[in-house]
């Protein structure tokens, strides 16, 4: 519409209030009085628009409803980290609702302005749930505590003749619950099992079943703040090198263990543990055989093929720094850094052949490990799957590993 339709429309609306006979003298027709109610802007681009409002009271709610929900999640992460997940709830739900009905009041006392509300919501509350509260979200998550019962089976069940039920003081309010089988057939030789992230002792079931088999003493147990072991958060690996420093020391002071002939099973997040704790103690265990390591620091990372890699990546960088937060502690050195480190203990690691990831970091891990670290490349497997693929030739080659390094 050009400016003399701006014109014509502002003389409707001066003229709406006119008597019918004078509305028709200026050449008005009388239908025009039924538009008193009508608002409409003069611009001076040229365009003429109803002024921007919102249609309906649940229109107006929705911009104060979407901070609140994002206030209140934050809130509730704040109050977890605290220790007041309860009072950050109503702490967060207040404040955001009292945020939204501010800038809702703000934004549309000037209708010009009040679409930039939308814009608002994009620049803050979008970034802070993508970059802020979710990764944050799932820290806690990875790190959440899951105390539990060890029930239903035991040792005997793996073909033990008997067992020990442990509980080992870590020196920093740390006490580890697990099984301890002493050594049969390969005297003062102990192996300590590590499970994966978020499980228990009994996640190496099958690996503490051939070891026993083989004659082989075992101590398998929960990591901290999982099963029956003790602890207010699990840490990513990252503090438990030093628990498995200390479960190391407690076995090598019973007299049927040679303090020198002391293996470790990592399986997945225990390949982890075993790795920062010989970074810890370089030469401490006999031998290590590790199953699915993956990446401990964005410097393990394999570099990124496209956008999506790159934007992940990027992702993850947040998600560590959630993480030190969260844990209170800078993490260990990356592996990349530690397999040059430990050229002295043997180790065997076991790479999935179906884990894209795991993969591609097993050929940037293979550049730099020193002599004495061996890969093994299980093609069709998926993450910790040698044992369900191949059960007769993953036992045989791990059998022989140790029989090697620790005879």
């Amino acid at each position: 519409m050009d400016r003399r339709g701006n014109i014509r429309c502002l003389r409707v609306c001066i003229v709406n209030d006119l008597s019918s006979e004078r509305a028709q003298s200026l050449g008005v027709h009388p239908f025009s009085r039924h538009l008193r109610y009508a608002r409409f802007d003069l611009h001076l681009s040229g365009t003429t628009s109803m002024k921007e409002q919102p249609s309906s009271y649940l229109t107006r709610l929705a911009f104060p409803l979407l901070n609140m929900l994002a206030c209140m999640m934050l809130g509730t992460l704040t109050g977890i980290y605290v220790g007041a997940p309860l009072a950050g709830l109503i702490w967060g739900t207040f404040a955001g609702l009292a945020a939204g009905i501010i800038f809702e009041w703000a934004f549309s006392r000037h209708a010009a302005f009040y679409r930039w509300r939308i814009y608002a919501c994009i620049a803050l509350e979008i970034p802070l749930v993508f970059f802020v509260i979710g990764p944050y979200a799932f820290i806690l998550s990875q790190t959440k505590p899951d105390p539990h019962p060890i029930c239903c089976e035991t040792p005997l069940d793996y073909g033990a003749a008997g067992y020990e039920t442990l509980h080992i003081e870590t020196g920093n309010g740390i006490t580890l619950a697990g099984w301890y089988v002493p050594p049969e057939k390969t005297p003062n030789t102990v192996i300590i099992l590590l499970h994966g992230a978020g499980g228990d002792r009994r996640g190496t079931a099958w690996h503490a079943r051939q070891l026993i088999g083989a004659g082989y003493g075992v101590f398998l147990y929960d990591q901290r703040a999982l099963g029956e072991s003790t602890g207010t958060m699990t840490t990513l690996g990252w503090k438990d090198g030093s628990d498995l420093l200390a479960v190391t020391e407690f076995l090598a002071q019973r007299p049927e263990v040679d303090a020198e002939r002391i293996g470790v099973v990592g399986l997945s997040l225990g390949g982890h543990i075993a790795l920062n704790a010989a970074h810890l103690d370089p030469g401490r265990f006999a031998a290590l055989w590790l199953d699915g390591v993956q990446a401990q620091q964005i410097s393990d990372y394999p570099a990124a093929e496209n956008v999506g890699e790159d934007f992940a990546t990027f992702l993850q960088t947040i998600i560590l720094k959630m993480a030190e937060t969260r844990i209170g502690q800078k993490p260990p050195p990356p592996f990349i850094e530690i397999l040059p480190a430990i050229s002295d203990t043997p180790t065997m690691i076991v790479i999935a052949g179906q884990d894209d990831f795991e993969r591609r970091v097993y050929e940037r891990y293979i550049g730099v490990a020193g002599a004495s670290v061996e890969f093994w490349l299980i093609e069709n497997a998926q993450h910790n799957g040698g044992p369900a693929l191949d059960p007769d030739g993953y036992r045989r080659r791990m059998l022989k590993f140790f029989q090697d390094a620790l005879t």
